[in-house]
């Protein structure tokens, strides 16, 4: 019964964390990419900390500042370059190009912390180069009404799992005292502090569906980490890894209904490269003896949150 109840748990917060990308394309048509960061944070930050007033957990603590400051950085750039790209891009595309995100893990693993690489290592870092190459060159979708294709949108795409890879490495190396929660409020917190700045300008006027999708996001945001982080606690996280996966399906689902965006073939063969380096990678790690933190963290990508924003 716990096992099922974190699969429907990670199942249902996938679907949110999707859900959330699709309010943030929605949100790009009216609002900045910066702008659309800080709603997306500073909205889970009011969430989470409704939710933890709620239940009795733990709030941030000041000795867990400057850690939970240098994720703030990397989060900043990290849901920039996705948001900037997945207002500009079909979901699916952006989606499948951030599962690289755990092969970038392994191999600035490597070349940080020297950990040891192996050929095989690097043999995967080809395929998942491959499975992009094909969905970048090929152009991703067919044309669909709001798709530009412009060179900053894939480029953006394409480095949003890598800033992101940073953030989980960042993750491995840090106190492990604090709790999700108040990890993720922390950390949510001071992003959006840091994005507002960037943020201030010309603000469209809020009628009732802007201001509803604004406070949806972090909503969406909020509960669906929660929910991942509740259901990995239930569930192995090599289970999740591959339930995870179906992110890339809720993707196109979502961009097929909101956005008219219809897959071409470049994504499902240039898809299924991506997610077996993925799965490649996991098995290396694990028969390498691995670290569970690492792999617990790349799990807990958020954006598979398990995502890059």
């Amino acid at each position: 019964m716990s096992a099922r109840a974190g699969f429907i748990m990670c199942a249902a917060g996938i679907v949110l964390m999707c859900a959330m990308d699709a309010v943030a394309k929605t949100l790009g048509a009216s609002f900045t990419t910066f702008q659309v960061v800080f709603l997306r944070y500073l909205g889970a930050a009011l969430w989470l900390a409704v939710w933890i007033a709620l239940t009795g957990a733990s709030w941030p603590r000041r000795a867990d500042w400057w850690p939970q400051l240098q994720r703030a950085v990397l989060l900043v750039i990290t849901a920039s370059l996705f948001f900037f790209a997945v207002a500009r891009l079909p979901l699916a595309i952006v989606a499948a190009l951030g599962m690289t995100a755990p092969v970038y893990v392994t191999l600035l693993g490597g070349l940080l912390f020297k950990e040891r690489l192996g050929l095989s290592v690097f043999a995967v870092l080809a395929l998942g180069a491959c499975g992009s190459a094909i969905i970048v060159l090929g152009g991703g979708l067919q044309q669909v009404v709001g798709s530009t294709g412009e060179p900053l949108a894939w480029l953006a795409a394409i480095l949003a799992p890598l800033t992101y890879a940073f953030t989980v490495i960042a993750l491995k190396h840090h106190s492990k005292r604090e709790e999700p929660a108040a990890m993720t409020l922390g950390q949510s917190f001071l992003a959006a502090l840091l994005v507002l700045p960037l943020a201030l300008g010309d603000w469209p006027a809020f009628d009732a569906r802007l201001a509803g999708l604004s406070g949806l996001i972090g909503f969406l945001g909020a509960v669906g980490f929660l929910l991942l982080v509740h259901g990995l606690k239930r569930l192995p996280v090599a289970a999740f890894a591959v339930l995870d996966y179906t992110a890339l399906i809720w993707a196109a689902v979502f961009g097929f209904v909101f956005f008219h965006e219809v897959p071409g073939p470049q994504l499902w063969v240039g898809g299924p490269l991506i997610i077996a380096a993925c799965i490649l990678n996991a098995r290396l790690s694990a028969g390498a003896g691995g670290s569970v933190e690492t792999e617990a963290a790349v799990a807990e990508m958020p954006e598979g949150e398990a995502s890059t924003r």
